[in-house]
């Protein structure tokens, strides 16, 4: 597979987080000139005409594209003017833009429904049920190499696993995946939720760590698994009576109140760090969000 020596995500979430920054934050004029002067010709020579691009980057390309012309990336400096020009034409798209944001969010809660009426349905058949929690990542040192193409062939592997039920995977009951992309490093990841058959399984962490080890070889070595199901992790959970995985018992209302707070995680807009996570680039038909039950 060929890795990308341009941090492409990162520079699409630059540009998406600086549009965002000038419609509704608190940027100032200099530090606008300054981003486009540092990112305005990578992002553009990095542009892949077969990419959907999130709506913050569609009118950025329309706007500057307006405002260049034919130059050559290459050769243009934003100046003073120029950069006066992107700001008063960008200023037209709020709307549409808050109206694509607030799309985004509905659909984020009709997923969210969904997966808790799913989740709540298999609760209510089984009496016990394990529940694995995994985000998976590329290690940070070399996730600059990965384009949305390559997230995407690694998800779509992943994905066949899950479905042949292989290995790792064997008596699933029922599972869900987010697809996302970080705010500050531009790295894409995914958030899965596995639930298993809790009378052929109780090990969680121990399926957790064979997930994490399907996912280092799936993406040769490039990706990694935080673990969510450690005993240090659902230790903490368990202080603040918030354990929603590993082992989850249809008869405690609490635990099942837990395990359904702690899969809509998947589906939160705003995560609780408070970056914005959606992804900013996609496949033509690439999903984001995906669930299946057994009921």
């Amino acid at each position: 597979m060929f890795y990308s020596p341009v941090n492409h995500s990162q520079l699409i979430s630059n540009v998406d987080r600086l549009v965002r920054q000038i419609l509704f934050g608190t940027i100032n004029f200099q530090q606008i000139k300054s981003q486009l002067n540092e990112f305005y010709y990578s992002f553009m020579i990095s542009l892949d005409p077969d990419f959907r691009y999130s709506k913050p980057i569609q009118v950025f390309i329309e706007s500057t594209n307006a405002i260049i012309g034919d130059t050559y990336a290459y050769n243009v400096f934003w100046d003073n003017e120029k950069t006066m020009q992107l700001i008063n034409l960008l200023s037209s798209y709020g709307k549409m833009i808050k109206k694509d944001y607030s799309a985004w969010r509905y659909q984020s809660h009709q997923n969210g429904k969904r997966l808790e009426n799913n989740i709540r349905t298999l609760t209510s058949n089984y009496s016990r049920l394990l529940f694995v929690r995994v985000d998976l990542k590329y290690i940070p040192d070399l996730s600059h190499h990965i384009t949305i193409r390559d997230f995407d062939f690694h998800m779509k592997k992943l994905r066949d696993f899950i479905h042949n039920g292989d290995t790792c995977f064997t008596h699933l009951l029922g599972y869900a995946w987010s697809l996302e992309q970080g705010e500050e490093n531009g790295g894409f990841h995914c958030h899965l939720l596995l639930i298993f058959d809790s009378s052929k399984h109780y090990q969680d962490n121990y399926l957790a760590d064979r997930v994490g080890q399907k996912w280092r070889d799936i993406t040769d070595d490039i990706g990694y698994c935080f673990v969510l199901n450690t005993r240090e992790y659902k230790e903490g959970l368990t202080r603040y009576g918030k354990l929603g995985i590993g082992m989850i018992h249809r008869n405690n209302l609490q635990e099942v109140e837990n395990a359904v707070n702690a899969a809509l995680y998947l589906t939160r807009p705003d995560k609780r760090d408070g970056s914005y996570q959606r992804l900013k680039v996609a496949l033509p038909n690439m999903n984001t969000f995906g669930q299946s039950m057994t009921h």
